[in-house]
């Protein structure tokens, strides 16, 4: 790895767009929280890094082995992406399963990129549904689409992170206590 750090810069949504972020984190309750795991996306507990209270935001996941892999499509300066800079140690909700986790910065350009590539290839199941996604579209609120290509091809600059949960770290063979 050569230790270049992710620049992509987006941004921050406002209005309905940052609602329509944010819904997930609502959503992410009871019987929801599976639909939400089938859709991609995680809940994610973060420490504030100036506050020190917890702070949750809905992500886009990517399963990779025994690890989850997460993208910060708003750039550096997400501020749960700034949360686990200050401070990885994590916890995450991938449907009805909660667990701790390290989050470890993919710190290798390439890398970033090969691992959004794998995301789009995965992008029919994830995100919001198809016919929503066109809805979306047409009334100008969210480009899917658009936004993965974005993602992709900034995937060399875009924050990718891996999420490694507790006792599953290289070498420790073991399984994590919430399963």
């Amino acid at each position: 790895m050569d230790g270049t750090k992710p620049t992509f810069d987006r941004g921050r949504p406002s209005g309905f767009m940052r609602f329509f972020f944010k819904a997930p984190t609502m959503l992410y309750v009871d019987g929801l929280a599976e639909i939400m795991r089938r859709r991609c996306i995680l809940l994610l507990t973060t420490t504030g890094r100036r506050s020190g209270q917890p702070r949750k935001a809905g992500v886009s996941f990517m399963p990779e082995g025994d690890r989850f892999v997460i993208f910060s499509g708003w750039g550096v300066k997400s501020d749960w992406y700034r949360n686990l800079l200050a401070e990885p140690e994590v916890t995450i909700q991938v449907g009805r399963r909660t667990m701790r986790a390290t989050a470890v910065p993919v710190a290798d350009p390439a890398r970033r990129r090969e691992l959004m590539l794998q995301m789009r290839a995965r992008s029919g199941q994830c995100g919001p549904p198809k016919p929503i996604r066109g809805l979306l579209q047409r009334t100008g609120t969210f480009d899917y689409e658009g936004d993965l290509e974005l993602a992709v091809a900034q995937g060399g600059d875009l924050p990718v992170i891996e999420l490694i949960p507790k006792g599953r770290e290289p070498g420790s063979g073991g399984r994590s206590a919430s399963q």
